[in-house]
């Protein structure tokens, strides 16, 4: 007689089991990207420069860091950044998909009786060697040890379910292609980990639990259930982003779709690779491989229709502001590391300083050749200020994120700088904000205006300084002015003076103060830098 089935320690351990997978795949994405970083952000914009070598470059980062999630949204916020074009990110993210397949390969190797050494010789290294790429590397083997420890518990804790009438009754009522389809999607995109799905697949498939075009077309539904992550990636982000994103989706859900409409081909083909009776983890490995490397091979030849079309589906629309704040919505899980962050955040801070500059560049000019009547209003004045400052404030909050994860001195001192920059750039546009609401309110008692001439002159210093702010953010060094520099000659003085032309005076005053105050910014930023290379 059958013993019955003990639901609850079912579920209890099944869901521990795949807690324990879902660490182990978290640990080992974040210690590998750790220990890639630095060098995964420059292939991945560097050599996306054709197709094959873009869908090879997408493949490798995502078998490096073991989650095709992460290439995506890496994929996507460089977009956002404009470190790569549309076209670039297709071929990416194309590759991706390629790059998932290694995963499902070692979670199908029967090794599961050395999860627990990997566990102990992963700690010895974490724990207690005191070099970082050595505690790091541990990190990332005890990690793939609770992998594997995972798929163990999931398996034996559906043992018992093989030898229930019940459950296979109900396996076999529900085994329709679609059905499986949609279970794996709404799987993968609940526990953010196309992985885990084909780990539950694979612990089922030991357990005799599911028959091959089962399984098969519920990894299929996980490849959908993976965009979920690079859309929300994607949302606020602008559109080259949310058309990446797109591209992510078309690839996986037509990918998807055609490989159900030709399961049983699909099922031939994986049982004449690895032909036996009964499913087997190997088999579903295979299955992923073959699907994803025929959709790479297909999505690649005809990648120019499918940028026009996502490009019809998400059209442009007018341009609007991009602000260094929107430039850092990343998702924290894919870029928590300061070798991936400091690219973002350097756009960031290069957005910021582009905003501080308009926003000087429009007040000065506002208040040298217009009115008194025309001047700003102080409303717009604060809300600028304001929405400055939130910028600057994400920036560090960004950087602060990052900086726990940084690997050497050196990116140390880079992460302190853009603190620095982005501090000061604040700093400066509050004292933007405080210089002109005064000057305006003078200016509002006293109708003064300035002369051509002189109007001229102010602007060409103006349009100087901002350039030389520009220079000093993008780590150009521009030659320093002396502090003198933009006073008014006393000449002038004592003309406006003798004219009794004080409010002019005054006026004129002011302006070559705030010159002065953006002169000061640009010593201080490249001051920082300079302090950096040391």
């Amino acid at each position: 007689m059958l013993e019955p089935v003990n639901w609850a320690m079912v579920v209890l351990s099944l869901a521990g089991g795949l807690a324990l997978f879902l660490i182990g795949m978290d640990q080992m994405t974040d210690a590998l990207k750790a220990l890639t970083g630095h060098r995964l952000q420059r292939i991945l914009t560097r050599l996306s420069a054709n197709r094959v070598s873009g869908a090879l470059t997408g493949a490798a980062a995502t078998a490096a860091l073991q989650s095709s999630s992460v290439t995506t949204v890496l994929t996507v916020g460089f977009v956002a950044a404009k470190m790569l074009t549309v076209t670039q990110s297709a071929s990416l993210i194309i590759g991706a998909n390629l790059g998932t397949t290694v995963t499902a390969q070692i979670i199908a190797l029967n090794v599961s009786d050395l999860a627990l050494a990997l566990i102990a010789v992963g700690a010895v290294l974490w724990l207690f060697v005191p070099q970082r790429t050595w505690r790091t590397s541990g990190r990332a083997i005890a990690a793939l040890g609770f992998v594997f420890f995972g798929l163990k518990v999931m398996a034996d804790a559906m043992l018992p379910l093989a030898s229930s009438p019940a459950v296979l009754d109900a396996l076999a009522a529900a085994s329709s292609p679609w059905l499986a389809l949609a279970a794996g999607a709404i799987l993968t995109a609940v526990v953010q980990s196309s992985s885990a799905t084909t780990g539950v697949v694979i612990a089922m498939a030991a357990a005799s639990l599911i028959d091959l075009p089962t399984g098969i077309a519920i990894i299929l539904g996980a490849n959908i259930g993976t965009c979920f992550t690079a859309v929300l990636a994607a949302l606020g982000r602008g559109r080259p982003a949310l058309r990446t994103a797109t591209i992510h989706v078309l690839v996986n859900l037509l990918g998807a779709v055609a490989w159900l409409l030709f399961l049983p081909l699909l099922v031939d083909i994986v049982q004449f690779i690895s032909p036996t009776d009964t499913a087997t983890p190997r088999q579903f490995a295979n299955a992923h491989t073959v699907f994803n490397l025929v959709n790479t091979v297909a999505f690649l030849l005809f990648l120019t229709p499918l940028v026009a079309l996502a490009t019809r589906l998400v059209p442009d629309k007018a341009a609007t502001a991009v602000t260094g704040e929107e430039l850092l919505r990343l998702d924290m899980t894919a870029t928590g590391t300061a070798a991936l962050g400091i690219p973002g955040a350097e756009k960031a801070n290069a957005q910021l300083g582009e905003d501080v500059i308009d926003f000087f560049s429009t007040l000065f000019a506002n208040t040298v050749q217009q009115p008194a009547t025309e001047a700003l209003t102080d409303a717009y004045i604060d809300e600028m200020k304001v929405r400055l400052r939130s910028e600057s404030r994400s920036i560090v909050g960004y950087l602060v994120e990052v900086s726990h994860s940084a690997q050497d001195d050196t990116q140390v001192r880079r992460l302190l700088a853009l603190v620095a920059e982005a501090d000061e750039l604040a700093h400066l546009a509050d004292a933007l904000a405080s210089s002109f609401r005064r000057i305006n309110r003078r200016r509002r008692r006293s109708g003064a205006m300035l002369t051509a001439a002189t109007s001229s002159a102010l602007l060409e210093a103006a349009s100087d300084v901002s350039g030389r702010l520009s220079e000093a953010i993008s780590g150009a060094s521009p030659s320093l002015l002396d502090a003198d520099a933009h006073r008014e000659p006393d000449s002038v003085a004592r003309r406006l003076i003798e004219d009794r032309d004080i409010d002019r005076y005054a006026l004129e005053s002011d302006l070559r103060e705030v010159l002065e105050r953006v002169e000061l910014s640009i010593s201080r930023i490249s001051g920082v830098q300079s302090e950096e290379t040391i």
